[in-house]
């Protein structure tokens, strides 16, 4: 570490324990700066405008009793690579280390009518922000070096002008100040270099990393890796998407923060589990709610306390998957990044979902998952980004076809029906809870379908049961046709009606499903004549023919179902086609 010898202006350097007491500079660097070149000729360094920042520092140096101070210009030898990599790792402790640290602003006249404190370009600088919360003094001059006051005289003041507490001017430790809120003091702080962005917030989160001029905002995402290796706070991952298409949990720059100053941290007795960075992206294991088509519902571990303190709700983002199981990448939902929900709420969706899916959701540990989060996509974004329709599509064609006066030949129940652009919206009040979408009754007889109960699974595959009104003979007025409420384990299902069992049969099941017996030909349910309980796969969708075990000809085929994604009015849309005839539709 170079020193300053306020007796003799000479640079003096020292090592480790032998490094004496000294005070400190903080300014922001303008035109005819001294290098640490220029101090080997003092006669060159005097003519400079930058310094009377540096014997202004000396003098004041020397009378509050030191004999050395460190000044960032002339200080460190940049022509060392290796130098400027330690001076800036180092640079932060050598704040908090000094005696006391001379912030000069000289854009400031300490004069009555002129420019206040506040207005300093000083607090818009990226150095700067380590420079005012690690000394342990520090004392304000204007630009004829007259004293303001210090940080602690001046605590309210710097509070409103930097967003960062007053209780950090009085020596609170960081650690009590999440990621988030320590990134949103550096939200409006510019560096003339794209890389000091995040070289000036090393001692902020207390980390150390070489520097790579050059690398661009690259240098902010290892910033961001090299804190998740050492902090387990989910308040990094608390930022707002804004209109760009950003995938990742990791931001672009400390202004993605800018309104994170009130996210904090909360921690529950059970803790959560340790996540990293990999070559597949971040790897988490968070609790997720299915939310809407390959789309789920993350909880993040914090809270923004400025959204009703009292109630405490935990931040969610919205995490898709793409066509590798393991992947997924953020989005925004209807403009929104977040969902805010009371810990209760979510604990009741995922109990919820638990009693409909049973043995199956068990074995998912009660809602979390093992996610890899993309920073960068690996496959095209054309679908990634598109909205998403929350239900089905019928075909107007086929079985779903209108009748000559334009209206609809069945029944939809379970669901918002549009009649006009034949949808079946998902209501918000089953929060996924039964994977159900709809029931649609054709109200057909002689053995045709006469049921079809529409869904997703918790993977969103799409789920389809069939029934014809044969298989609906015994059922009685009181049977439950439209309830599908799976509150019963699925283990427990012991009712010898099969259809009663069909009915009460959620899109969670991952056991009885029909037994394919060729290619794509499906073979109704075992001992449940004209009844089927098809899945589908979430990116290549189902394609069917249904055959009954009661027909005479095995080859016979009862009817032709298709289930497939389409893009509609710039929506992501799951559509069904069904029909007793194939017409060179389906296959």
């Amino acid at each position: 570490m170079w020193l300053i010898n306020v007796l003799t202006l000479k640079l003096e350097e020292f090592w480790g324990e032998r490094i004496p007491e000294y005070a400190i500079l903080s300014h922001r660097w303008e035109d005819e700066e001294v290098s640490f070149k220029d101090m080997q000729y003092l006669k060159t360094a005097r003519t400079k405008k930058g310094f009377f920042k540096i014997k202004k520092s000396c003098e004041q140096t020397q009378k509050d009793g030191h004999r050395y101070v460190w000044v960032d210009t002339c200080c460190i030898n940049k022509e060392s690579s290796a130098e400027l990599t330690e001076a800036i790792n180092s640079m932060f402790r050598w704040y908090e280390a000094a005696a006391v640290c001379y912030a000069f602003l000289s854009d400031v006249d300490y004069s009555p009518g002129r420019p206040t404190l506040g207005e300093s370009i000083w607090f818009e600088r990226g150095w700067t922000l380590q420079e005012l919360i690690a000394p342990r003094s520090l004392v304000f001059y204007d630009h004829q070096w007259r004293s303001m006051g210090t940080k602690q005289t001046l605590s309210e003041v710097l509070m409103y002008r930097t967003g960062i507490d007053e209780s950090v001017m009085h020596g609170e430790p960081l650690y009590h100040y999440s990621i988030a809120q320590r990134m949103s003091w550096a939200s409006k702080r510019v560096t003339t270099r794209i890389e000091d962005i995040a070289y000036c917030l090393l001692g902020i989160f207390d980390v150390n990393m070489p520097m790579l001029y050059g690398e661009g905002m690259r240098a902010f995402q290892r910033l961001q890796e090299e804190i998740i290796k050492q902090s387990d706070d989910h308040t990094i991952f608390a930022w707002p998407i804004d209109d760009r298409e950003q995938t990742s949990l990791l931001a672009d720059s400390p202004a993605a923060f800018a309104n994170c100053g009130t996210v904090r941290v909360w921690r529950g007795r059970e803790g959560h589990f340790p996540f990293s960075m990999t070559n597949r992206g971040i790897s988490i294991r968070l609790v997720v709610i299915p939310f809407l088509l390959d789309t789920y519902l993350a909880k993040l571990d914090c809270v923004d306390e400025n959204l009703q303190p009292s109630t405490m709700k935990r931040m969610g983002i919205f995490l898709r998957r793409l066509s590798h199981d393991d992947q997924y990448a953020r989005v925004r939902h209807e403009g929104q990044t977040f969902m805010h929900t009371n810990f209760t709420t979510w604990r009741s969706v995922l109990q919820g979902i638990e009693r409909a899916a049973g043995r199956e959701f068990k074995e998912r540990d009660t809602g979390y998952r093992q996610m890899h989060v993309r920073h960068e996509l690996l496959e095209s974004t054309s679908g990634v980004f598109k909205m998403r329709f929350n239900g089905i599509r019928l075909d107007s064609d086929g079985l779903f076809n209108r009748s000559s006066s334009g209206s609809c030949p069945f029944t939809v129940v379970g669901c918002e029906w549009d009649s006009r652009k034949y949808t079946m919206l998902a209501t918000r009040s089953k929060e996924f809870k039964h994977g159900l979408v709809g029931i649609v009754d054709l109200g057909a007889q002689d053995g045709k379908i006469q049921f079809v109960k529409l869904g997703f699974d918790l993977e969103f595959n799409p789920i389809c049961f069939v029934a014809t009104s044969k298989a609906l003979i015994s059922a009685t007025r009181d049977d439950p046709l439209y309830l599908g409420s799976g509150t019963r384990d699925n283990s427990e299902l012991v009712d010898p009606d099969p259809l009663r069992q069909y009915l009460f049969r959620t899109s969670f099941d991952r056991y009885g499903w029909s037994e394919e017996i060729s290619t794509r030909r499906f073979r109704d349910l075992p001992k449940s004549e004209g009844l089927w309980a098809l899945k589908g796969d979430r990116l290549n969708g189902l394609k069917v023919r249904l055959v009954s075990m009661e027909s005479q000809e095995p080859s016979k085929i009862v009817a032709f179902i298709k289930i497939m994604k389409e893009s509609i009015e710039n929506q992501l849309v799951w559509v069904v086609y069904m029909d007793y005839e194939d017409n060179g539709k389906y296959f």
